[in-house]
């Protein structure tokens, strides 16, 4: 016997999720109207149900679960049934669920978009029941596996966390961190198990249709250009791009070019070694002084650093030399590789890191923000230049001695 439950997503959030509040409290609301309904079906079985339906006011909703539930063609159904549930089980795994990944989905798109999207994904989930099965159903699963699907979309890379238990007589139990779209791959697998298998009392073809309705509007919304990914960010669609048009990799003439340095060949041209008597004469380019962390110091799997401002931000190593927005001050602030990488705030204005060099080696190899490892030339140490992946603007770092 095991159970594995998920319940932290490293997604950063720069809004509050109002909207995905709202909608759980409402669903939470109609369940306690459903108390009548339900204490009628298992009575003294379930005492949880049963309780509920004596302590709570009679406000007259006996009956409410056959009103909305989905059993046909009818608008009323389309929308009621993904409120309604069976049960406190029932009820707890969707709101959990929602709770994670609608929080995020929420935060990242608006509170009245997702409000609309969460409608839009329950009545497509009751129309590929009704198109492929038969049956009345009722339950908030469907439109949760279509913010699943959206949240696939927009976070693949991110990680979930899980609870782990299983007991054989000794219990074992453990947390563990996966990437978002190995956890998501294995559930839309048991879904389409239980779907090609009969269904056994659960709407399977509702969680599919609700899933991949979210999976589909979430990549036309990143198309279209209505959901902008921060630099930090990659959603899926971004990496399917990159993936039909890889970089190439071979010759640095590009790199230098996007740098705004010229083309070089190593072999006719071997790079010069810097110069000690006088500084290069910069590329004229403004110089890019970003808001950077004051301290920082990793601790364990995350990297907690400090905003100029003095807010306290601690991100997963995920996200180490990437830029995220500060929830106090909505800076930019960039997340340093290691604990001693910028030092003092008037000490770095770089945006970049150093990789390791040999002394005998000739070339510069740095890296951007954005992830883009570059290599020049020594002789350009000093100077400014451009990004050729992201255009950021930034100074190449002296080689180390």
């Amino acid at each position: 016997m095991f159970i594995l439950i998920p319940y932290a997503v490293d997604v950063p959030q720069d809004r509050w999720p109002v909207a995905n509040w709202l909608i759980i409290l409402a669903t939470v609301c109609v369940f306690l109207l459903q108390t009548p309904d339900l204490a009628e079906v298992y009575g003294q079985a379930n005492p949880l149900i049963y309780g509920l339906s004596k302590v709570l006011p009679d406000v007259g909703t006996l009956g409410i679960t056959d009103t909305l539930k989905l059993t046909g063609w009818g608008l009323k159904g389309l929308f009621g049934y993904m409120w309604l549930h069976g049960g406190l089980l029932h009820l707890f795994g969707n709101m959990l669920f929602l709770w994670l990944f609608g929080n995020a989905v929420c935060a990242k798109i608006g509170n009245l978009r997702y409000l609309l999207l969460y409608v839009l994904l329950g009545m497509t989930a009751g129309v590929a029941h009704l198109w492929f099965s038969d049956g009345s159903v009722i339950g908030a699963s469907g439109a949760v596996n279509g913010v699943v699907g959206v949240y696939l979309v927009l976070f693949y890379q991110n990680e979930i966390t899980c609870l782990f238990a299983f007991w054989f007589i000794v219990p074992y139990i453990r947390t563990f961190a996966v990437s978002s779209i190995w956890m998501i791959l294995l559930w839309l697998l048991w879904d389409i198990v239980g779907a090609l298998s009969g269904g056994a009392g659960t709407a399977y073809f509702a969680h599919l249709g609700g899933f991949a309705a979210g999976f589909g509007i979430a990549l036309l919304m990143c198309v279209k250009g209505w959901i902008t990914m921060e630099r930090y960010e990659r959603s899926l669609l971004q990496a399917w791009r990159e993936r039909r048009a890889p970089e190439q990799e071979g010759s640095f003439d590009a790199a230098y070019a996007g740098l705004g340095l010229p083309a070089t060949n190593a072999e006719e041209h071997p790079p010069e070694p810097p110069s000690h008597t006088a500084d290069p004469k910069p590329i004229p380019l403004p110089k890019l002084d970003p808001p950077v962390a004051r301290q920082t110091r990793s601790t364990g799997a995350s990297i907690r650093t400090v905003c100029g401002c003095g807010q306290d931000v601690t991100v997963s190593r995920q996200y180490a030399g990437k830029t995220v927005r500060c929830p106090s001050c909505s800076q930019y602030v960039v997340i340093p590789q290691q604990s001693d990488f910028f030092g003092p705030a008037h000490q770095q204005a770089d945006t970049f890191s150093l990789l390791p060099l040999p002394s005998h080696n000739r070339s510069i190899r740095f890296a951007c923000t954005c992830g883009k490892k570059i290599k020049v030339p020594a002789r350009y140490a000093g100077r400014f230049g451009k990004c050729p992946q992201c255009g950021l603007r930034l100074r190449i770092p002296r080689a180390p001695v």
